[in-house]
C-alpha cells in the first residue's frame, strides 16, 4: 500500500515507493524503450534497454524518482479518466434512452401508480415453480 502526505502533490504522487514498486517502474521503462526501439528500428534504444534493465535487477531503488513521477500520473490519469468515461456513458447512452422512454411512455418501474397512491407497486406472483423454471431460469 502507498502511503501519502497531504496536499494535492501528496494526494496524487505518493512519497513511500517500496521496493518492488520501484522495480515496476524500472521494468516499464524497461519496455517503453524496447518499444521505442522496435518503432524507430534505433540500436540505441535497446542498448539503454539493457542498461536499464539491469541497473533495474541490481538497484531498483535507482528507479525511486521515476516511480513517484509514474504512479503519481497514474493515479492522476485513472482519477480523470473515470469520471470522464462514466459521464460519457452516462450522456451519450443512459439519457437518450430515458428521453426515448419517456417520449413513447414507458413506466417499468411504475411510477404512475406509485404516485397516485400510498399503496405498494409490488406484485405478488403466484407461481407454482416446476423443474423446468430451475434448469432453464431465463
Amino acid at each position: 500500500m502507498v502511503k501519502q502526505k497531504g496536499g494535492l502533490l501528496g494526494k496524487y504522487f505518493p512519497t513511500d515507493i517500496s521496493k518492488k514498486q520501484a522495480s515496476d517502474t524500472g521494468m516499464a521503462m524497461v519496455l517503453i524503450l524496447l518499444l521505442l526501439g522496435f518503432y524507430t528500428k534505433r540500436v540505441l534504444y535497446y542498448e539503454i534497454a539493457i542498461l536499464a534493465l539491469v541497473i533495474n535487477m541490481a538497484i531498483p531503488m535507482f528507479y525511486y524518482p521515476f516511480a513517484v513521477v509514474w504512479l503519481g500520473l497514474t493515479t492522476l490519469l485513472g482519477e480523470v479518466v473515470s469520471k470522464v468515461l462514466l459521464s460519457v456513458i452516462y450522456f451519450v447512452i443512459l439519457f437518450p434512452v430515458s428521453i426515448f422512454r419517456r417520449m413513447a411512455g414507458k413506466d417499468t418501474l411504475d411510477l404512475k401508480t406509485f404516485k397516485k397512491s400510498s399503496k405498494s407497486v409490488m406484485v405478488t406472483r403466484d407461481h407454482v415453480f416446476t423443474a423446468t423454471d430451475i434448469e432453464h431460469p431465463y
